[in-house]
């Protein structure tokens, strides 16, 4: 009988497929999984003797030629392996050049990456080519490690934002290594970049009551109402409007919406810019998530904001604040991020700084200081864990706190203690030491 070939995968396997797990070269090629460097099984009956061994191979062409060779021979008794390819040197004409490397990268992964890590990729893909045309460089073959340590020094960037653009660096090169166009990756004793890495168990800041009342305020007052300044020397006669809105096709009107749904649901900026009125239900529940399961998760908002909603369904369509030809999330996103810059300008100083995720930080804030809502609550609307909610959203929330203070103290106020903690409580306010 014909010998069959599987892959049976290792617990350090290197594509992250399950121990033990078997794979056939049609079901790989088929689903398009990762490389990886499991070795190849053969498996089959020679001479009445069922047996399984190892082809010493990672690579389904040469197991075959070890399959075919046992099926030759007949037996399992014979010691036989695939020929090994002797190295060879490359001329510099064969040698692919540092351009030719990062396109063919780019081209590898554009499928599987988003917009903003493709983006991420070309980014750190042009700094590796420029460094490599400062050093006069060409062929992939001519980095060395020094050269990628340099490269890391370069990087005027925070130490965890350069820790992940040399991840990309390393993937690079570990792609010219199972490419064979390099015998051995440069990167890959590279440590991370040196220095503290950026907190990110920093507490969440949200926007307080009073900084939204702030900016609501300036939606109605200040937000594209810029007086008019006339000047006899320029102008032939004065204006006769009071204040220049011509400039703002969105009015603070609209932004004022845009803050109160993105306050009042808990959307990411990207969300609230093309929200669409399905997301809205009859009972005024709001749809802010789908889980892993396909379950829809829903928030309940003011009367007020979904007849503003409405409105604005009348006025601008399905998509209440305006449908775009573009279908990048990220131009769409920096058009609001730059009404909104222009907003907190007006409202004066900022003891931190603003920017829209802090409108989803003031969600979980309202909800956190509500007592009847759990943490379990917001961590379903917002999508995260319990743990996550409790080290990043409850250290500011001083109501909670409090009102937990308050129950401790009721509980224990009338409890049996030892007679010596008495004996110093009265001591000590009779000032005796």
């Amino acid at each position: 009988m014909a010998l069959n070939l599987y892959r049976r995968h290792r617990r350090e396997c290197k594509a992250g497929y399950p121990e033990q797990h078997l794979s056939s070269e049609f079901e790989e090629r088929k689903r398009g999984w990762k490389r990886c460097e499991c070795p190849i099984i053969v498996s089959g009956t020679l001479q009445k003797k069922f047996k399984r061994v190892s082809t010493g191979q990672w690579e389904w062409a040469p197991a075959r030629i070890v399959a075919a060779k046992r099926e030759t021979a007949g037996t399992w008794d014979e010691d036989i392996s695939a020929p090994q390819p002797i190295p060879t040197v490359q001329t510099a004409e064969e040698q692919i050049t540092i351009e030719g490397a990062c396109k063919a990268f780019l081209a590898e992964r554009e499928e599987i990456l988003s917009a903003n890590t493709y983006r991420k990729n070309d980014y750190v893909l042009n700094s590796v080519q420029n460094y490599a045309a400062s050093k006069g460089y060409v062929l992939l073959a001519q980095w060395a490690p020094i050269d990628v340590r340099e490269l890391r020094t370069s990087w005027r960037v925070a130490p965890n934002t350069a820790a992940k653009y040399m991840e990309i660096v390393k993937s690079l090169f570990s792609f010219g290594v199972a490419n064979k166009w390099i015998v051995e990756s440069p990167a890959k004793l590279i440590k991370g970049p040196k220095g503290k890495a950026a907190n990110n168990q920093s507490e969440r800041i949200p926007f307080s009551d009073e900084e939204l009342q702030r900016m609501y305020d300036a939606c109605e007052h200040q937000y594209g109402k810029t007086p008019i300044r006339w000047s006899r020397d320029i102008h032939h006669r004065p204006a006769r409007n009071e204040f220049a809105s011509y400039r703002y096709k969105w009015t603070g009107e609209d932004l004022a919406d845009f803050i109160s749904v993105s306050t009042y649901t808990g959307l990411r900026i990207s969300d609230v810019a093309t929200f669409h009125i399905d997301r809205l239900q009859k009972n005024g529940e709001c749809h802010v998530r789908t889980t892993k399961t396909g379950r829809k998760v829903y928030t309940w908002i003011p009367e007020w904001l979904q007849e503003r909603i409405r409105t604005r369904v009348v006025k601008h369509g399905h998509f209440i604040f305006g449908a775009h030809e573009t279908t990048n999330i990220n131009v769409i996103t920096d058009l609001w991020r730059r009404k909104l810059n222009r907003l907190w300008d007006l409202c004066g100083p900022w003891k931190s700084k603003p920017h829209p995720h802090r409108f989803r930080h003031t969600f979980a804030r309202i909800l956190l200081q509500k007592p009847s809502v759990t943490v379990r609550d917001v961590a379903e609307l917002l999508g995260d864990t319990e743990d996550v909610i409790l080290k990043y959203y409850g250290v500011w929330v001083p109501e909670r706190q409090e009102r937990l203070s308050r129950v401790l103290q009721e509980a224990f106020a009338e409890k049996p203690k030892p007679k010596i903690v008495a004996i110093t409580s009265s001591r000590s306010q009779s000032g005796i030491r």
